[in-house]
C-alpha cells in the first residue's frame, strides 16, 4: 500500500487528490527515442523523471546532459540493472547505486538526485531499507506501458485507447 511504502520513502502513486500525473522513463539502452521524447516534453513544457543505468550514461552522455539542462529529474536505475531483490548485502547494494552516481557526476558535473527505481520493479523490504539508508526515495509506478517489446507495439490510437482510461490522479506513469 502507499502507506506501507511511505515508511521507506518509497512510492508507487503521487497525490491522488490532485489532477497530476508523473511521467517517468526507464532508460537502459538508447533505441533512438529519447531525443524525440525530450523534444515532445520541451514542446509541451512538461518535465519528467528518467531512471538511467550505467550503459545509458556511457553510450549517450549528451542525452543525459540534455535531460539535466532541460530540467528533468535523472534518477538511479542501478549501474548494471541486476535483480536487486536478490542482493541482501548492503555493500553490494550500495555499490550498484554508487557506481552510477559516480558516472553521472563525471558526465554532468552534478550530484545525482536521490531517486531510485529498482530494475523490473523487483525489490525486497530489505532493499527498501537499504535505499532509504542511502538517502534515496524509491519510485515505482501505478501505471506502466509495456514499451520494451519494440517489435510488438500498438498503433498510436490503440495505445491511447489503452492508457487514457487507466489514468488517475497522482498516477506515476
Amino acid at each position: 500500500t502507499a502507506q506501507s511504502l511511505a515508511q521507506y520513502d518509497a512510492y508507487y502513486v503521487g497525490d491522488t487528490t490532485q489532477k497530476v500525473l508523473y511521467l517517468t522513463f526507464d532508460c537502459g539502452y538508447e533505441n533512438g527515442y529519447t531525443a524525440q521524447i525530450l523534444d515532445v516534453l520541451k514542446d509541451h513544457q512538461a518535465s519528467a523523471a528518467f531512471f538511467v543505468v550505467g550503459h545509458m550514461i556511457q553510450s549517450s552522455p549528451d542525452l543525459i546532459r540534455r535531460m539535466v539542462q532541460e530540467g528533468h529529474i535523472v534518477g538511479n536505475h542501478t549501474f548494471h540493472h541486476p535483480d536487486m531483490s536478490a542482493i541482501s548485502d548492503q555493500s553490494k547494494f550500495q555499490q550498484e547505486l554508487e557506481e552510477l552516481e559516480q558516472l553521472y557526476q563525471e558526465t554532468t558535473g552534478q550530484t545525482l538526485p536521490r531517486f531510485y527505481r529498482p530494475p523490473q520493479g523487483k525489490y525486497s523490504e530489505e532493499n527498501l531499507r537499504q535505499a532509504q539508508a542511502l538517502g534515496y526515495r524509491t519510485v515505482f509506478w501505478s501505471l506502466a506501458y509495456v514499451d520494451w517489446y519494440v517489435d510488438d507495439q500498438p498503433t498510436a490510437e490503440e495505445a491511447f485507447s489503452k492508457l487514457i482510461p487507466r489514468i488517475h490522479n497522482g498516477a506515476i506513469v
